[in-house]
């Protein structure tokens, strides 16, 4: 990596800063391909004194990307510095950071999805038997295309964290966050009605092949309707009877709307 140019690991954070998905997916891809030089370059970052600071605007994913990428370019070394960093004084958003990353070291998956895929579920979760029977529930949807994904992790809803859904474009895995307590009656059904549809929809970006991560619009619907396909496999007589439910209002309301015959909406002539 010349320095003369501007480094990868620059144009990759200032991608972040600004929100633009195709400058951090090219920067991350080409510091991949220079693991040699890239490796220092990351570890240089997070030396900074800065992440002991109040984490504001962008910085508070700055410190998760890049031991994300550390993890990615060299497992060794992103165990190394995660025991450094494990001993320093973090902003407590970046120690929890830290400690949701660095336990890829020693976690084991609670269990596979088609005996292939691990599912990684947060201890601060009070029901992951509840979690791996439902998320193994859904993964046996006709049709589903999970040959794209590395992992699905299952953790606590943490609106400090709520960034981590970044890491899907590069990990290749699934994030889906779960109760930390178990919500009981209508609340639970529609907890997981939701979390379905969610675990649908980001299978639904790696069976398309979006590489934007979902953040572009005309994605996001090919996602949601690719959700919705697997929703109606899963629940065939919900999907049945809401359809019996909806459509005879839909038509209502569609011949509502739709202007009479023999009318027309045109400006008054001024001597009306």
């Amino acid at each position: 990596m010349d320095r003369r140019d501007r480094p990868q690991i620059d144009k990759l954070l200032r991608g972040i800063a600004t929100g633009h998905v195709e400058t951090v997916r090219d920067a991350w891809r080409d510091l991949l391909q220079d693991s040699d030089n890239a490796v220092p370059e990351v570890l240089a970052k997070l030396a900074s004194p800065a992440w002991t600071d109040t984490s504001v605007g962008p910085r508070a994913q700055y410190f998760g990307v890049l031991l994300a990428l550390l993890d990615a370019l060299d497992p060794e070394a992103f165990r190394q510095e995660s025991l450094r960093l494990s001993k320093t004084p973090l902003h407590p958003l970046h120690r929890k950071t830290l400690t949701l990353l660095s336990k890829r070291l020693t976690e084991e998956p609670a269990a596979h999805l088609n005996e292939r895929l691990p599912v990684f579920v947060a201890s601060d979760i009070d029901d992951p038997h509840g979690v791996v029977t439902a998320v193994s529930r859904w993964a046996r949807t006709r049709g589903l295309d999970l040959d794209g994904v590395a992992r699905v992790d299952v953790m606590p809803a943490d609106p400090s964290l709520d960034y981590l859904g970044l890491y899907n474009l590069f990990f290749s895995n699934i994030i889906l966050t779960w109760p930390a307590q178990s919500p009981r009656g209508p609340r639970r059904w529609w907890q997981r009605f939701r979390t379905e549809f969610t675990f649908y929809h980001e299978v639904g970006h790696h069976a398309c092949g979006h590489l934007e991560g979902g953040t572009v619009a005309d994605q996001e619907a090919e996602a949601d309707a690719y959700a919705a396909k697997m929703m109606r496999r899963a629940h065939p007589v919900l999907a049945a009877l809401a359809f019996v439910l909806v459509k005879p209002f839909a038509i209502v309301l569609k011949r509502l709307l739709r202007p009479s015959e023999g009318t027309s909406i045109r400006e008054p002539h001024p001597a009306e």
